[in-house]
């Protein structure tokens, strides 16, 4: 008699073949890796040459810098310092090939700010200049485009998933390399998901597939960060803190202090001696506090990195670039001081009577 296998008999025995085959000729695996491949990543990153320094000596020897995949979020609340941060990170990374996402400046006024801070020129000052067509400050400005930021590309579009991958793919072909960094200014403005959270997810899954380092900066929630408070792990809003291996905080304590004064003077109309010393003490120190911005790392995932405290430095007014204070007084409030010791000192003028002659 003549054995008839139906299809259902085939698909059956070939189900039975392929489980009894040995792993490596079955499907390729989609979720086990062996830990060798692990230590060959290791060995990678370790070794890595392009690896991304902020520029802050505390945080770049603790954080050995951002490598390949990895997320590092900025936060802060809205005006404390980020930006001026960012600029710094620009400044200590002119060479690398960077893409800049940032939706709300368009590119000319990235440019008039990286201007001011690199050349030290006030920013008005600057702008004045070019406004009466004074050709020094034209060159000044193209030079540094071009010669201070020869890698640096700005794009000043929405920022969606499509536009984000194909901005990449561009300057890929560009540059005939791969970018070296990508900035994400601010993480709100990304228009994938609704939540902060999705906005994360995406941004660490794009770093991830592309192995490059991405900084993300991010505005805090209005509770989290209002009144210059102290940068915290969980002051970004939900979920940024979740993909980021490093998270650095910015504030400025002005803000808080502006609200202690505001707190203090219906204290102070109503004849409390207490609270009178208090706003003498709180008013020199808002004097001192409206040129800086305090910096701190509140995440550190890299293997034995330490987190780092508050950081005081001061931002110049007129240029924006930071300078750190080590420990010292800001030098616009040393200026600010000696003026007006020399108002308060000078001589009184002199009054001529008909005597005098």
């Amino acid at each position: 008699m003549t054995n008839t296998l139906t299809e259902g008999d085939a698909v059956a025995a070939w189900g039975e073949l392929e489980t009894a085959l040995p792993v490596s000729v079955q499907s390729p695996r989609r979720y086990y890796h062996p830990l060798a491949e692990a230590a060959d990543t290791f060995v990678a990153e370790a070794q890595d040459s392009d690896r991304i320094f902020t520029g802050q000596p505390e945080f770049d020897a603790e954080m050995r810098g951002i490598g390949r995949g990895m997320l590092c979020m900025v936060q802060g609340y809205s005006h404390s310092g980020k930006t001026q941060w960012l600029l710094q990170l620009l400044r200590h990374n002119k060479t690398k090939r960077i893409c800049l996402f940032i939706p709300d400046e368009p590119a000319p006024l990235v440019l008039s700010k990286l201007a001011s801070v690199e050349s030290n020129i006030p920013a008005k000052e600057l702008e004045a200049r070019i406004a009466i067509n004074d050709q020094e400050s034209i060159r000044l400005l193209k030079a540094i485009a071009t010669d201070e930021f020869p890698n640096l590309a700005v794009f000043d579009q929405p920022l969606s998933a499509e536009s984000m991958n194909g901005a990449y793919d561009e300057m890929c072909d560009v540059w005939g390399d791969e970018p070296q960094l990508v900035i994400v200014d601010y993480v709100d403005l990304v228009q994938v998901g609704d939540q902060v959270g999705s906005k994360f997810e995406f941004l660490k899954a794009f770093c991830s597939k592309r192995k490059v380092p991405l900084v993300a900066l991010h505005q805090t929630s209005r509770s989290a960060g209002r009144d210059g408070q102290k940068m915290k792990i969980d002051s970004g809003n939900y979920g940024g803190e979740t993909f980021a291996t490093f998270v650095i905080g910015v504030r400025r304590l002005k803000a808080g202090l502006e609200a202690e004064r505001e707190d203090l003077l219906p204290r102070v109309r109503k004849g409390s001696e207490q609270a009178a010393d208090r706003l003498a003490e709180v008013e020199y120190d808002l004097r001192i506090h409206q040129y800086t911005m305090t910096v701190n790392l509140v995440k550190n995932k890299r293997p034995g990195g330490s987190l780092v405290d508050d950081i005081d430095m001061e931002i110049d007014q007129q240029s924006g670039r930071l300078y750190a204070l080590n420990g010292e007084l800001p030098s616009q409030f040393r200026d600010d001081a000696r003026k007006l010791r020399e108002r308060t000192m000078s001589p009184p003028p002199v009054e001529y009577t008909q005597e005098s002659f």
